[in-house]
């Protein structure tokens, strides 16, 4: 059955990833329609018929990319202990937040915790994911006090804060631009004090 209308002149995969990198580097607030018709290559209503508005443009860009880190708390927590578990999810984010590719840091950290009433759900539903985040890696831990690889006394609510606090840091560390190679050094010392 043919549909009525011409069919999309663009590819709305790429379209999607040009707002998204514009939105990690100029946030919510400072991103303009003429912004972001101009980095996405097509016109206002190709943009909204593919997209919706800018806000619906915005939390599908955000919520997307936020989909690839809870790929990566359910492919770390697989490691044998939490201790490798954390590491590899450090070291995963770490190469991420420097990639050539995009822009640097956490679009997370760096965008969408930004912006005025227009965001509100996206922080909302970025802090629900974040929270499921801790329980995963913290259920990981407290498995982990359990089976005697860490000390009794692990509080494992703290130890995933710190966690958490660690992996804001690094993405706070590459949007200044601090390389690759200082953030895996970053991650080493503050493995050292992992629980033993």
């Amino acid at each position: 059955m043919r549909t009525r209308g011409r069919p999309r002149a663009f590819d709305r995969e790429r379209a999607l990833v040009a707002a998204t990198n514009l939105f990690w580097t100029r946030g919510y607030d400072g991103t303009s329609l003429a912004d972001l018709t101009e980095a996405m290559g097509i016109s206002p209503s190709s943009l909204y018929a593919a997209f919706g508005d800018k806000k619906t443009l915005f939390r599908e860009a955000v919520m997307g990319y936020a989909q690839r880190y809870t790929t990566l708390h359910i492919e770390a927590v697989a490691e044998p202990t939490a201790r490798e578990a954390v590491e590899r999810l450090l070291r995963t984010t770490a190469d991420e937040f420097t990639d050539a590719d995009r822009p640097t840091g956490c679009l997370t950290v760096s965008a969408a915790m930004t912006g005025g009433s227009d965001t509100i759900d996206v922080r909302e539903a970025l802090r629900t994911q974040q929270e499921a985040h801790a329980r995963i890696l913290s259920e990981r831990i407290e498995a982990d006090v359990a089976g005697g690889l860490l000390p009794g006394d692990t509080d494992a609510g703290a130890l995933t804060d710190w966690v958490q606090t660690l992996w804001q840091g690094l993405s706070n560390q590459a949007n200044n631009g601090v390389s690759r190679e200082r953030l895996h050094t970053i991650i080493t010392t503050a493995l050292a004090a992992w629980p033993r």
